[in-house]
């Protein structure tokens, strides 16, 4: 079987087709069977083809331009000879593609399945079996593992940073509903704006999120919960918070970190302990009244 691969694929056939003219044979073996005897193609193309892309983020991009809307789309692939591969299918982009799917310009708008149709169907599916390994959990702990290991390596360090503005984006926006915010913080909101103060809360500086920034005063507010930042009264550097897995060394010196950007952009800065807050709620009071007393 792999001589006659190996034939069909020097005589010019594909992998796919290779996988038609020869039954129970699938592309991935096919593929495999060319990479072990080296016969791989090369898919680039002359550099003039290449000129009008460029590197970046450890892929290839460029642009190219929607038929129906003629703006400039830009696109990345992960290895240079898909450049020439993707190209010939990218003509409209994704906003104009779905504006045809409206309404009658959806293939399956206002269509039902006939009970002949039904009936293929099921019968179309007697005999085979689908694959539930994910239920198993040799299989789960495999995926977490490799997962793991892909994101302590670095290798989804973009996707990290991605997602991470994207949440931040959505919290400081409101979209995501189910961000957690503590009773004071709602305490502390209500009371700036009893005394007509225009507060933001979440305020994004450079991707860091700061409970709360009081416009006229210029302050960023940050309530500390205890156990989540590790208050010195109560805990010593070397306790390890098990919900963000770091000591409270760690904690402290990212704090730290996070007050310094905000002074270095000249923003004023509070930092109200949870323990200091129960023990005295007028606290608040008295901070932005001698915060005030600055101006």
């Amino acid at each position: 079987m792999e001589d006659e691969i190996i034939k069909l694929y020097l005589s010019g056939f594909g992998s796919t087709t290779i996988c038609k003219i020869l039954p129970n044979i699938t592309k991935r073996k096919v593929l495999n069977i060319i990479k072990k005897n080296g016969l791989t193609r090369n898919r680039l193309l002359g550099e003039e083809f290449y000129k009008n892309f460029w590197e970046e983020d450890n892929m290839w991009c460029g642009y190219y331009q929607c038929i129906k809307c003629n703006n400039n789309i830009k696109f990345c692939v992960n290895d240079k000879t898909l450049l020439n591969r993707n190209l010939k299918n990218k003509n409209e982009c994704k906003k104009c593609s779905l504006k045809k799917q409206i309404g009658n310009g959806n293939p399956f708008f206002n269509k039902k399945h006939s009970k002949e149709s039904k009936d293929l169907i099921s019968n179309k599916k007697i005999g085979i079996s689908t694959s539930d390994h994910m239920s198993k959990q040799v299989y789960k702990d495999m995926f977490s593992k490799m997962v793991k290991e892909r994101w302590e390596s670095g290798q989804m360090e973009k996707t990290r940073i991605k997602l991470s503005n994207l949440m931040k984006e959505r919290i400081a926006s409101g979209k995501l509903k189910s961000y957690n915010r503590s009773k004071p913080e709602f305490e502390i909101i209500e009371y700036l704006e009893s005394i007509n103060l225009t507060v933001t809360p979440n305020f994004i500086l450079e991707a860091k999120i700061f409970d709360i920034y009081v416009h006229e005063l210029n302050l960023l507010i940050e309530y500390n919960g205890d156990y989540w930042h590790c208050n010195p009264k109560k805990y010593n550097e070397f306790y390890f918070n098990k919900k963000k897995n770091k000591t409270a060394k760690e904690i402290w010196e990212y704090d730290k970190k996070k007050l310094y950007l905000a002074k270095k952009y000249n923003y004023n800065c509070l930092v109200i302990w949870e323990l200091d807050y129960k023990k005295n709620k007028n606290i608040i009071k008295e901070l932005i009244s001698h915060e005030s007393n600055k101006y």
